[in-house]
C-alpha cells in the first residue's frame, strides 16, 4: 500500500486530518487512478504488446532455442504483470518479494541474461507506443527494478 496512504491512515486515528493531509490523500487517490488505468491498459493489451516483443525477440534470436525465448518470455510476462501490481501498490519490495528473488536464481541458472536483456529493451520499446510519457514513468522503474535483480553484467558483492 501507498506508504503515505498508511501514515495519514494511521494519523486518522488520532484525529480528522489536517487540510495537508487531505490534499495529500487526494494526490494518492488520483494518482493511483492513473496508475489503475495503466494496469487496465496493460491487462487488457497484454497478448498483443507480448506478440509484437516475441515476434522481434525471434528475429533477434534466430539462432537460440525456441524454447529459451519461451522461457524468457514467460518470465517477462510474469515480470509485468508482477511490476504492474507493484506500481498500483506503490511498492517495489513487493516485486522483489514475490517474484524477483526466486526468479532470479532461475534466470542465473538457465544463463538467459541475453535474451532476458533483450526482452527487456523490446518491452520497453513496445510500452512506449502504447502508453504515454506519464505511464512509462509510473511503470518504467519496476521493470527496470526487475532487469537489474535479473541482467547482472558484474557480480553482485
Amino acid at each position: 500500500m501507498y506508504p503515505e496512504l498508511q501514515l495519514l491512515i494511521h494519523e486518522a486515528e488520532f484525529n480528522y486530518l489536517q487540510s495537508n493531509d487531505l490534499e495529500t490523500f487526494s494526490k494518492c487517490i488520483n494518482s493511483l487512478q492513473g496508475k489503475m488505468d495503466i494496469y487496465r491498459l496493460l491487462r487488457d493489451r497484454e497478448i498483443e504488446i507480448f506478440q509484437i516483443v516475441a515476434d522481434k525477440l525471434v528475429a533477434k534470436f534466430s539462432d537460440s532455442q525456441e524454447k529459451a525465448l519461451e522461457i524468457s518470455l514467460q518470465h517477462w510476462l510474469l515480470i509485468t504483470r508482477y511490476s504492474a501490481m507493484a506500481m498500483l501498490l506503490n511498492n517495489p519490495e513487493f516485486l522483489e518479494r514475490r517474484l524477483l528473488e526466486w526468479l532470479t536464481d532461475v534466470v542465473e541458472a538457465r544463463e538467459s541474461q541475453s535474451i532476458d536483456s533483450a526482452v527487456h529493451s523490446l518491452l520497453i520499446t513496445e510500452l512506449k507506443q502504447a502508453l504515454n510519457p506519464s505511464q512509462i514513468a509510473d511503470l518504467e522503474p519496476f521493470l527496470n527494478q526487475a532487469k537489474e535483480y535479473l541482467v547482472k553484467d558484474t557480480v553482485r558483492a
